[in-house]
Parts: C-alpha cells; sequence; structure tokens
C-alpha cells in the first residue's frame, strides 16, 4: 500500500479531484485521491475487522465501492465520506460474517440432535415393546411436538422443511421437537416402570 510518488494530480485539492473523476472517470484521479487517504481506511479496517490480511483485503473493496459510488452522490468532504462509507463496509462485513456463523452453528446443532438419536428411544425400531410404548407417548404430546418430533425423525425432515410446512418459526420447530424428544422419554420411561412393576 505504498503511497507513491507525487503524480500531476498532487496539486489538487480533494474537491477539485472528485469533480475531475465524475467527469472523466478516469481511474488514475481516484487513484490519486484515495492514495491520499489509504492508510486511514486501513487504519479504520484493522480497528474494526482486527485482522491485517482482511484489512487489506477490505481496503481493495472499498476502493472498488467509491469507484461507483462517487458519481452518485454530492461530495462536499471526501474525507469523512469516505470515512463513513469505510465504516459502513466493514459493519456489513462483520454483520455477513456474524450470520455465517450463526447459520453454521444452527447447522452443527442439527448435526449434534440427529446424531445423537441412538442415545433415545425412538431410534430403536427392533424393539417391539418400546415402539408400542413410543407410539401410545407420541399421541400423547401437544400437537406441535407430535407433528414437529414425526417430520423430523420418522420423515427425515429438516428443521426449514419442517418450519414451512407447519408454517411454524424455526427456532420453535427446533425447541417442539427438543422438548418433545425429552416428553416422549420421561413418558417411555414411566410407562416402562409401571409395566415392569405390575409384572
Amino acid at each position: 500500500m505504498n503511497s507513491g510518488p507525487n503524480t500531476k494530480y498532487h496539486q489538487l485539492s480533494d474537491a477539485e479531484l472528485v469533480a475531475l473523476y465524475r467527469e472523466k472517470q478516469d481511474l488514475e484521479i481516484l487513484g490519486d485521491l484515495y492514495k491520499r487517504y489509504m492508510y486511514l481506511v486501513y487504519g479504520l479496517c484493522m480497528k474494526y475487522l482486527k485482522n491485517r490480511e482482511d484489512s487489506q483485503d477490505a481496503v481493495m473493496q472499498i476502493f472498488e465501492v467509491i469507484m461507483h459510488e462517487i458519481p452518485r452522490f454530492d461530495i462536499r468532504n471526501f474525507r469523512g465520506w469516505l470515512y463513513g462509507v469505510s465504516r459502513n463496509f466493514c459493519l456489513m462485513r462483520l454483520r455477513k460474517e456474524q450470520a455465517d456463523r450463526k447459520r453454521q452453528d444452527n447447522i452443527s446443532q442439527e448435526i449434534f440432535m440427529e446424531s445423537t438419536l441412538n442415545l433415545h428411544p425412538i431410534d430403536e425400531p427392533n424393539n417391539e415393546d418400546l415402539q408400542t410404548l413410543l407410539q401410545t407417548c407420541l399421541e400423547q404430546l401437544k400437537q406441535e411436538q407430535r407433528q414437529c418430533v414425526e417430520l423430523f425423525y420418522y420423515q427425515q425432515r429438516c428443521y426449514k422443511e419442517i418450519a414451512e410446512e407447519l408454517e411454524f418459526d424455526e427456532n420453535k420447530v427446533k425447541s417442539y421437537i427438543q422438548n418433545g424428544k425429552r416428553n416422549l422419554k420421561i413418558c417411555i420411561e414411566s410407562k416402562a416402570e409401571l409395566k415392569n412393576v405390575s409384572h
């Protein structure tokens, strides 16, 4: 990110360079203007992104953003405007990363739930006594829990598909499955104990 030698435009003010760029759409003009504040932009990116490589990438991407944005705005104070554009760029990038992490966490949670099915009576289809108890307990669940559990475990639907079919919020679907699964286990264990006592 070298500032480079002085060029034929270096004596012009920010406002003059902005006006010239709007007129000619010449990237050399914009390059001269941007070099004046490149380290300001880099410092701002480091403040938000906390990573040298990400910040260097962001500096280049912000240059591409302002290339298209300058002709669209009446810019009176280029430094202040560039600061705002750079800050918004960093915040948007952080929000996207946060959303990506959340989506990955949801996928991981779904995989975890599916991988722990063998810890639950619902995953023992060959045990006829257990399956009889399971069916009885399924019928005793609240309707929302029963629907979600049946779709998730018996029809192998994912959270999103269940949410769309039943018109529930996806977080509600997860909650219904978790609570339904817990209630099933309590119900089955309770009935199994009664059955053992009766024998």
